[in-house]
């Protein structure tokens, strides 16, 4: 019987803490890529590149105050890489996305009505610009504190509540004038 030195045992320890952070963090994590995303194919490889992300960082990750937000860091980092790339991209080849949310079987009016109101705020929240959008998702889609948010963009808790409160006011006012238009 062999046995393990020091470092491998050190390594072993860091593994199983990586495996368990992975397994409490990863339904948050999955949930802000759909929130950034919108699209599942997406949101899966961005949760697959923030958790490919996060081991080869795992001896930060596992040192940090608060894994999850730094999970959210990275995962924000690569969703802002991404969105750069893609805005690239989109200047040479410009493409129309496909519509993934089509609307299952509705049995009332008033089903149809929530369903387009909730519609309605997703698109008003994609159309918010980035320093708006991000705390908004954080937010309401991670049930993120203001506090915790300030950590994940690494701004003021002051400014997380402004931009909080802003963006609200945006939807909002868009949804009052989207009203006034029927």
């Amino acid at each position: 019987m062999e046995l393990l030195s020091k470092e491998e045992i050190d390594q072993s320890e860091s593994q199983y803490s990586f495996t368990k952070l992975v397994e409490k963090c990863s339904p948050p994590v999955y949930k802000f890529c759909r929130s950034l995303t919108y699209s599942k194919e997406d949101a899966d490889d961005l949760f697959q590149e923030t958790f490919l992300s996060a081991f080869e960082q795992q001896t930060k990750l596992l040192q940090s105050d608060n894994p999850q937000s730094f999970l959210f860091c990275i995962t924000l980092y690569l969703w802002k890489s991404i969105k750069r790339k893609y805005a690239r991209r989109n200047k040479i080849a410009p493409f129309e996305p496909v519509q993934d949310n089509i609307i299952s079987t509705l049995n009332t009016e008033n089903d149809f009505i929530k369903q387009e109101e909730i519609d309605m705020v997703r698109h008003l929240v994609t159309l918010l610009p980035e320093k708006y959008k991000v705390p908004i998702l954080l937010y309401y889609t991670i049930d993120l504190s203001v506090g915790e948010i300030a950590k994940v963009m690494k701004i003021p808790v002051g400014t997380v509540k402004s931009r909080l409160f802003k963006a609200r006011k945006i939807i909002e006012k868009e949804l009052e004038d989207t009203q006034h238009e029927k």
